[in-house]
């Protein structure tokens, strides 16, 4: 996290990615694996130029302790239990249809510029909107689901972190 006022007011413009990591660190007991978009590459397979490319996988690395990792599931878990995400309790399932236990947190940005105008009017520019829900589903599930408008169009949705959660009960099943 950068240590700035916007961090503190919870704008810190985490990237998706970023939050899907740090919930598989959770979901891993503090263990950070490293993130490997591609392990292999085979090219020209059976003819003379036949080469593979093969990426060696770093060890993981303990990053934050068991105890603080389960503390903090079990906050998520409450999160879609009882909080803001009930929408997507239930969501995902495994092969044979057993609901998955799901955690997660939401979060909003209606993120503006505010100036301030004649007689102490307060108008604004929206600069854009969003909703995130980064979640973790089992033992071994977890991801980011996130809604953008970006400029001042912005000002026309309203929607909130509910949406998200919405979009993970409709693509849930198909996961």
């Amino acid at each position: 996290l950068v240590p700035t006022l916007a961090t503190a007011l919870g704008s810190s413009a985490d990237r998706p990615a970023a939050l899907a990591e740090l919930i598989g660190i959770l979901l891993r007991d503090g263990q950070r694996f490293p993130t490997v978009r591609i392990d292999s590459l085979h090219f020209g397979a059976d003819t003379p130029y036949d080469t593979k490319l093969e990426h060696s996988v770093p060890q993981p690395r303990q990053v934050l302790s068991p105890a603080l990792c389960r503390v903090a599931r079990s906050v998520l878990r409450d999160v879609v239990e009882q909080g803001t995400a009930v929408r997507a309790r239930g969501a995902i399932t495994n092969g044979v249809g057993v609901t998955l236990p799901i955690g997660g947190k939401t979060g909003t940005g209606d993120n503006r510029v505010y100036s301030t105008g004649p007689n102490g009017t307060r108008p604004s520019i929206a600069m854009s909107r969003t909703s995130t829900f980064v979640f973790y589903a089992g033992d071994r599930f977890f991801g980011t689901v996130v809604a953008y408008v970006e400029g001042p169009q912005a000002d026309a949705h309203r929607f909130t972190s509910s949406l998200t959660t919405a979009i993970l009960k409709i693509i849930g099943p198909r996961l």
